[in-house]
């Protein structure tokens, strides 16, 4: 396979795009898909969203009006509402606390590399799950609970609080669904000296 310098690379594929730009190509889109087309499910179109970051997408007192928009003009077009999971990687930083509000996040300092960075510290209350009812009606949701600090009392108390949300009358009359409750993110990166992942997979080979 030939090897190009940058420059080159930048002349090649601008002799082809010259070349190309030189035919008037006449392309017909049809108004609806074939008959014969295949069918995707309407949950293609799903979302993963830090854990970190829920309440800037959901909202806190009252929905996020451009969210929840966005969400629904996707259901017009596929016929349901996407997915939602919630977690990532924060969410094995997140730990719980009755009397907070919401949530509270330590964030490391913001770079050009990093504009956004994962907190490094979310601890969340009640209020935080509950906005859960702010998405669309018969939205499935996947809530991520911590277990990278392997600490069991987090793991509970977080699960009860999730629970709960979907409990408020205004989950329910939504037609709200929690799926799944996703314990942990990547698990096979969890490693540390109060945890490890050999502890609970069986000795069957399954781990090296």
């Amino acid at each position: 396979m030939p090897y190009f310098l940058p420059v080159q690379k930048f002349l090649f594929f601008a002799v082809i795009v010259s070349r190309i730009s030189a035919f008037n190509v006449s392309i017909s889109i049809p108004p609806r898909a074939a008959i014969n087309a295949p069918r995707v499910l309407p949950s293609l179109i799903s979302l993963s969203i830090e854990l970190d970051r829920w309440t800037d997408w959901a909202g806190t007192t009252s929905r996020n009006e451009f969210f929840f928009n966005t969400l629904d003009n996707l259901r017009q077009l596929t016929g349901q509402p996407p997915n939602i999971r919630i977690g990532g990687n924060t969410e094995d930083h997140t730990n719980f606390h009755q009397d907070v509000e919401f949530s509270e996040t330590i964030f490391p300092p913001f770079t050009p590399v990093a504009p956004y960075p994962e907190a490094t510290n979310v601890t969340v209350g009640d209020s935080f799950y509950a906005t859960t009812r702010f998405l669309p009606p018969n939205t499935h949701v996947t809530w991520g609970v911590n277990l990278g600090l392997y600490n069991i009392t987090t793991a509970v108390l977080e699960t009860a609080s999730i629970i709960k949300a979907f409990a408020l009358p205004e989950t329910k009359k939504a037609g709200i669904i929690l799926d799944y409750l996703e314990i942990g993110n990547e698990l096979i990166f969890i490693r540390t000296t109060a945890f490890d992942l050999a502890h609970i997979i069986s000795p069957s080979g399954l781990m090296s």
